[in-house]
């Protein structure tokens, strides 16, 4: 596939690339793909592959260099009210946002359905901003993420398990799940970016395998807390137990949440990315290590 370095284009400006998926992304760059700028708030080292750019969102003012195409790795909503004021006219734009924009829209808790308003508002303003410009959009949702040390949901199961040895769930834990390695999201961006032609669209990014929370769970404690003892309860009970923890301040809304949804589907269709980005992300298969103490 010809690079857009070898087409004569302009740099790619890259929003997040301290991140989990950030640095995945980083470490996926070739020599073959153009000058890369990247934004931080701290000072960071420039290497072979990256300039880091020391400002922030939303006040960052680009550098006068030709920018072919942006990838925010971050935040969706910071990326789009920057976006949404900037000057730039990048042919591409690459951003993520998340599937939560479907499975919390309906949670039970407030402070969820708030998070999916938030991403589906950013992706809207995000869209309209782009076809404004004349700027191809591929907006990219991943599943739940994990990999890199950015495991929030998964992290917080393994620290509990960690730190009690047991790890109470409800007798029945089966909602279906698609946990996606932050490496193949990072790929799924640079696919975009690399791609010959723009691939605009909205893509529901889930990893390679589908298997229930409990699978899930078990694969995690594997590797991430062995020896953990699942203690079964009713669910009932076990919800009157995640009630307490709250109201103690011990599991906060984001907690609270994912147990709320724990025999809820979370399964999205792979297609579309597959078709247009080659998406054929890895099974589920954590090992030792993915989760720092």
């Amino acid at each position: 596939m010809e690079s857009i370095r070898e087409q004569g284009r302009g740099a790619w400006l890259v929003f997040g690339l301290s991140g989990p998926i950030g640095r995945a992304l980083h470490d996926g760059l070739h020599a073959s793909d153009p000058a890369v700028l990247a934004v931080s708030r701290v000072p960071r080292p420039d290497d072979g592959r990256v300039t880091w750019l020391r400002q922030s969102l939303p006040g960052f003012t680009p550098p006068a260099q030709a920018i072919d195409a942006i990838a925010s790795v971050g935040p969706l909503d910071a990326f789009t009210q920057w976006f949404e004021s900037s000057d730039l006219v990048p042919a591409r734009v690459v951003a993520l946002g998340s599937t939560s924009v479907h499975a919390k829209k309906d949670s039970p808790v407030a402070a969820e359905r708030a998070i999916a308003q938030v991403l589906r508002d950013a992706e809207r303003r995000l869209e309209a901003a782009a076809q404004a410009r004349g700027t191809a959009l591929t907006l990219l949702r991943p599943t739940l993420v994990y990999g890199g040390g950015g495991d929030r949901s998964l992290g917080r199961l393994v620290t509990l398990a960690r730190r009690w040895r047991v790890l109470p769930l409800p007798l029945r834990a089966g909602g279906l799940r698609q946990p996606v390695h932050v490496e193949d999201v990072a790929t799924a961006v640079l696919g975009a970016l690399r791609a010959r032609s723009a691939c605009p669209g909205f893509f529901d990014l889930p990893g390679g395998e589908t298997l229930t929370f409990d699978e899930m769970i078990r694969r995690t404690l594997a590797a991430g807390a062995p020896g953990t003892r699942l203690v079964r309860l009713p669910g009932p009970l076990f919800r009157a137990g995640v009630g307490l923890l709250h109201g103690l301040g011990r599991l906060d809304e984001a907690g609270a949440g994912a147990m709320a949804r724990l025999d809820q589907d979370q399964a999205y269709d792979a297609g579309p990315a597959r078709k247009a980005l080659g998406h054929y992300p890895r099974g589920f298969q954590p090992l030792p290590g993915v989760f720092p103490e």
